[in-house]
């Protein structure tokens, strides 16, 4: 806990505890309410008879309560008593405060005490107790009572926004604003910012909240992750994992809210670095000259048993020690001025999708195969590039360096192959239709050629051939509207166009330099694509061409994107490992996944919507509403599922290809639950097959 030297003098009137509450928390302390923040919230009576020991009575007569801060009201009777570890507990006596705040109210005998709470509160009630001793004096170790009073007290709830504001810089220093949990007489905000150097740079005591036409400065300060310390692995806040890997994250209290929040700002005016224990004695006295030179400030600074000891010789006129000690620690280098600013409007809470930034962390190990060789149904000549099943469930089409190949899912026999050096393939909706977007060899290079076969007759009903001969053809992918009328394929360099199947027109089209991948939304409407410049997703009306951008910091170029079931979210899959959760109505990712260690290579929806599969060199299944890991399973070295597909509740098809390895391509259907193999089609391995 950071605590300036001026400040000792306040904290002789007051009683500031601090509760520690986990390895990896720092801690976290309310100061002294400022002059410019608003006043207690307004307490409600609270009937609880008074309780009797040793000749002291005390009385908890008032109380608030919201999911970020208690306020009570304690009076006191008997002689020269006063209050002393004064603790917040739950019904299984487990402290709910991280730190707590009291002093004298309106006389001596009334004190008031406000908590801060070590996360916010979920429940509509508060079950627990109000805890503290009584002392004759603030030396005196020995209570000469202890009271226990039982709360079951209702909470007024807390809102919990997550704009993931952009990096603002200055000066070449960075900082997000991630979360903010307002509640109505509290707000907390989760700052995340790299540091001059490796030091303990805080936020500045002057950091200041604005929220619908209030004004409070910082009133407290807790350290959640500071990656030079290695502090915070698990994320210091319960549900709250730091959405940076470099750098520090904080959090920071105010005492003003609101139950309907609509806007805020916060301004950081600077880094203060903590004072060392031992200063440089070169950089002591250059800053000791700078006073005197400069500023006419002749101070000493001693070391002495446990701290460190100001005299000030000569100050100029009407400048206080306070201000002379902050001229001292800017001659020393421990500022930083910067500026800051965030302006937020924030969404009411009925428009966003559940809020969670998780991480691998902590997971558990994935579930073993098992050691008897699994089933192989059938062997292909090709290399498996990508597959479909069926709607109905009874075909599986590969998209093979040998053509298209389709087999029966009941008796796996090859039913027919299609010629075509295919790459992607793709059913429609009804399963009346399969498109197949394949090469054309060339001298050089080849081709692109998209195809659709109508399934009763095997005939092409539909084709179109690219102008340009190019490598980059073969990239891309395809998708088909719900309702099975409209084809929309994207060709690297090319962009995305929706082709009327029955008329052969293009309806839609995006020029996007790297569309690696496609997908619908349920309702027929709009379409989202991967790879659009500075990494983002472009989402568009396919009626207007209309689009709209969804760019997340925190995420790297974007490789994969599947709609929910319900349209209202979308699924992200990135090129560093994240996974983001968007949601449509505010294009924001309130959702964030750091899934896998490098690139997510496939993902998607379970048809109910509740789960998401992900893909790299394991396969991992995820709650979509929580963020948290549900289960993981796959082989885990030279490995990579390239695509994945969730077309019932069980199983899961992957296509397995080696990492750098001329292995056989897999498709393997799983049984999620167990996570193992039911059985498996091999393809062909190297580069281009056999």
């Amino acid at each position: 806990m950071r605590q300036k030297s001026f400040l000792l003098n306040v904290l002789t009137l007051v009683a500031l505890i601090l509760t520690a509450f986990g390895s990896y928390r720092l801690g976290k302390a309310l100061l002294p309410p400022l002059p410019q923040a608003s006043g207690s919230p307004v307490l409600s009576y609270l009937d609880l008879p008074p309780q009797t020991q040793n000749g002291i009575t005390a009385s908890l007569q008032a109380y608030y309560a919201d999911a970020n801060r208690f306020v009570f009201r304690v009076r006191l009777s008997g002689p020269n008593t006063m209050l002393s570890q004064v603790q917040l507990l739950d019904w299984s006596g487990n402290f709910v405060n991280a730190s707590a705040w009291y002093g004298p109210a309106d006389d001596l005998s009334t004190y008031q005490v406000d908590f801060g709470l070590t996360a916010p509160l979920t429940a509509e009630h508060f079950n627990g107790s109000l805890d503290f001793a009584v002392v004759q004096s603030i030396e005196d170790i020995e209570p000469l009572a202890h009271f226990n009073f039982k709360l079951n007290v209702p909470i007024h709830p807390a809102l919990i926004f997550e704009p993931k504001r952009s990096y603002q810089s200055v000066n070449g220093m960075k900082m997000l604003l991630d979360r903010v949990v307002v509640s109505p007489s509290s707000t907390l905000v989760f700052l995340c910012y790299t540091k001059p150097d490796d030091g303990d740079w805080g936020v500045s005591s002057e950091t200041a909240l604005e929220i619908d036409g209030q004004r409070a400065q910082m009133m407290s300060y807790s350290l959640l992750s500071d990656t030079d310390y290695n502090v915070g692995d698990k994320g210091g806040e319960p549900g709250w994992t730091p959405p940076v890997n470099v750098g520090r994250c904080v959090e920071l209290g105010f005492s003003i809210g609101s139950a309907n929040p609509h806007a805020l700002t916060l301004t950081v005016p600077s880094l203060e670095q903590s004072m060392p224990e031992v200063i440089p004695e070169d950089r002591l006295q250059a800053a000791l000259k700078q006073l005197r030179d400069w500023d006419s400030i002749d101070m000493e600074w001693r070391a002495v048993d446990h701290g460190t000891q100001v005299e000030y010789k000569k100050l100029p006129a009407g400048m206080t020690e306070q201000q002379a000690y902050r001229k001292f620690v800017e001659a020393l280098g421990y500022v930083y001025y910067g500026q800051w600013t965030f302006d937020v409007q924030l969404s009411p809470e009925s428009e966003s999708a559940p809020r969670f930034t998780t991480s691998t962390y902590g997971m558990p190990a994935p579930i073993p195969l098992s050691e008897t060789e699994p089933r192989v149904v059938a062997k292909l000549k090709g290399r498996i590039r990508a597959f479909d099943v069926s709607p109905d469930l009874k075909t599986i089409a590969f998209a093979t360096s040998n053509g298209i190949e389709l087999y029966d899912l009941k008796s796996f026999q090859p039913l027919r192959t299609l010629t075509g050096n295919a790459y992607l393939v793709a059913w429609s909706p009804d399963g009346s239709q399969l498109a197949s977007a394949d090469l054309i060899k060339g001298a050089e290079f080849g081709t692109a050629h998209l195809a659709v076969w109508d399934t009763s007759t095997w005939k092409v009903i539909f084709e179109q051939t690219g102008k340009d001969e190019t490598l980059d053809s073969i990239y891309g992918d395809v998708a088909w509207s719900p309702d099975g009328k409209l084809l929309a394929n994207s060709i690297n360099g090319i962009g995305v166009q929706v082709h009327d199947i029955q008329t052969g027109a293009i309806v839609s089209q995006q020029d996007m330099l790297s569309a690696y991948e496609i997908a619908w939304s349920p309702d027929e409407t709009r379409l989202v694509g991967t790879g659009d410049l500075a990494y983002g997703i472009r989402r568009w009306k396919v009626s207007t061409d209309e689009s709209v951008r969804l760019f997340d910091q925190r995420a790297g170029s974007s490789m994969h994107a599947a709609w929910s079931p319900d349209g209202t979210r979308i699924a992200s899959g990135h090129s560093d490992g994240v996974v983001c959760f968007w949601t449509v109505a505010t294009n924001q990712c309130d959702g964030l996944i750091y899934a896998h260690a490098n690139v997510v290579y496939s993902l998607t929806w379970s048809p109910g919507g509740n789960r998401l599969a992900t893909g790299g060199g394991i396969i991992r299944i995820w709650d979509t509403h929580t963020g948290q890991l549900v289960t993981s399973f796959g082989e885990a070295s030279n490995t990579l599922y390239t695509e994945l597909q969730w077309p019932a509740n069980n199983p899961l098809v992957s296509l397995q290809t080696g990492n750098g390895d001329p292995a056989a391509t897999i498709v393997r259907f799983w049984d999620v639950d167990t996570g193992q193999i039911l059985y498996e089609f091999q393809g062909a391995g190297g580069m281009f097959g056999q």
